[in-house]
């Protein structure tokens, strides 16, 4: 009785009965449980009833006389199920004729109760239904949260896409500005620490520029691939990222672990994307001073190159490619590459192998699977000499 009494508090409870006694009982005995009592004798006073109740945002049960003189309660249980088919109805009858069941659950009723009326088997029908009342209001309440939840996500998610186009509306102007003054600068024979911190600088802003406009565009990225000598590429990232190593006291080497590697076939933005990415982060997270050691070598068939450098633990590899993920935050930055990094290593089917230990320092390594072309024959194009850059 305590169960029934928490269930049916704050309900309603709907009786639909044409003999005044047994309604009257039933009144009787069940207004210790509900807030509120509504009875009925015919399927007019019925919906009536059940209308105001509902307009009223009152959460309602139904207890329902098979036979109400001329009416069914089967014919009542069938019109409220098509205004609200969640709507718990309880039947009495008082036949046990199998027919009159059957039309019955086809029409959706809930539970029955057979005449005389038992006390035991009317609370226990009750509470049998109030607990899926309750396990239906849950359930809506958690549905609800649910998309309230997905409709906030969404909107975070526009929200930072808004954000990258402002950033990259933003920096484009000025930054080609910077770039362009300082190529003239360079042309005019000035050469110094002032202006490699500002080229280093203005670098290290178009890597990010980059990256947002990758993010921005990556629907319409051209797929096309091309055969790439990943040596030579690896080099030309190398020198367009040494000026940012030399102001960060850093040092970036390449080894070439065979002669005559094979080139792969793969998309050059995404190829750039991915080293640009990983060499930023490596010299992000470097101690200075320091050195950047990169290696492309072949593995079982497959091309690889590696990035190593040393800086503090990497202490998440899962969750730093995950977007706007930082490991540091005094480290600035937004936390997009390593997230692209991952993104385009999905598509490629390209293979990362991490690690990080005090003793070895911190290495990304990528596996171009089922990537490379046939060996090149021709000799690897060495490397101009140029500061901070060894081979």
């Amino acid at each position: 009785m305590a169960l029934l009494k928490d269930l049916a508090d704050e309900k309603t409870l709907l009786i639909v009965e044409d003999d005044e006694r047994i309604g009257e009982k039933l009144a009787q005995i069940l207004s210790k449980f509900f807030k509120n009592i509504e009875r009925a004798e015919t399927i007019s006073a019925a919906l009536t009833l059940y209308h105001a109740a509902k307009n009223d945002n009152k959460i309602i049960l139904i207890l329902t006389d098979i036979n109400l003189a001329h009416e069914s309660g089967i014919d009542l249980t069938a019109q409220i199920k098509k205004i609200d088919p969640d709507q718990k109805v309880i039947a009495i009858s008082g036949t046990e004729d199998r027919s009159v069941f059957v039309e019955s659950i086809r029409c959706g009723v809930d539970r029955f109760i057979l005449k005389p009326i038992s006390h035991d088997e009317l609370f226990d029908a009750i509470i049998n239904v109030l607990q899926k009342i309750e396990y239906d209001l849950e359930l809506k309440k958690s549905q609800q949260l649910l998309k309230d939840s997905k409709e906030y996500a969404l909107k975070l998610l526009e929200e930072q896409d808004q954000f990258l186009k402002n950033a990259i509306h933003e920096i484009h102007t000025p930054l080609a500005v910077i770039i362009t003054n300082i190529d003239l600068l360079r042309m005019n024979g000035i050469d110094n620490e002032f202006l490699n911190s500002i080229e280093a600088g203005s670098r290290i802003i178009q890597n990010s520029y980059e990256d947002m406009t990758y993010l921005m565009k990556r629907d319409r990225v051209s797929e096309q691939m091309s055969a790439i000598d990943v040596v030579e590429f690896i080099h030309e990232r190398v020198r367009y990222f040494t000026c940012i190593a030399e102001v960060n006291e850093l040092t970036l080497s390449v080894r070439v672990g065979q002669p005559n590697l094979p080139w792969i076939n793969f998309n050059e933005l995404k190829l750039s994307r991915l080293i640009d990415n990983t060499l930023s982060n490596a010299i992000k997270y470097s101690y200075r001073p320091g050195e950047i050691n990169v290696t492309v070598g072949s593995r079982k068939g497959d091309l690889f190159f590696e990035i190593r450098n040393h800086g503090p633990l990497i202490k998440d590899k899962q969750k730093i490619f995950q977007r706007f993920h930082r490991e540091s935050d005094h480290k600035g930055g937004y936390g997009l590459g390593l997230s692209i990094v991952a993104q385009i290593c999905e598509e490629e089917n390209v293979a990362i192998e991490i690690s990080s230990t005090a003793k070895h320092g911190t290495s990304f390594r990528y596996i171009f699977e089922n990537a490379t072309l046939l060996q090149h024959n021709s000799p690897t194009m060495a490397l101009p000499k140029h500061s901070g850059v060894t081979t």
